[in-house]
């Protein structure tokens, strides 16, 4: 499947319905930026949530023992595949590129 952008007004509605078909699914998070280059963030975790705050601009994935947050997200783009939601690309103001691969059924 291809990969798609998600216009900002979407962003709150789309994390809310994939949230429940994401839950015990895995996820690696990667955080790539020039200053550090690529970063895992956190490796083979169960999917807890994941929700889009407008209120306060913040994206967070809810990972069992971690929260990954993405504050003042400019862009994000996602990949589904047959089985629901595989990968989030989330770019944040200052550059940096976040992306959550996520497995399992």
């Amino acid at each position: 499947m291809a990969t798609k952008r998600l216009d900002e007004e979407e962003w709150g509605r789309y994390f809310d319905q994939a949230a429940a078909a994401l839950r015990g699914r895995k996820a690696t998070v990667e955080v790539v930026a020039p200053d550090i280059g690529a970063q895992f963030a956190a490796a083979g975790l169960d999917v807890v949530g994941i929700t889009y705050d407008p209120k306060d601009r913040l994206l967070e994935i809810a990972l069992d023992g971690m929260d990954h947050l993405i504050r003042d997200p400019q862009e994000i783009y996602v990949k589904e595949t047959p089985r629901g939601l595989d990968v989030v690309e989330a770019t944040d103001a200052g550059g940096r590129k976040h992306i959550i691969q996520i497995a399992g059924p």
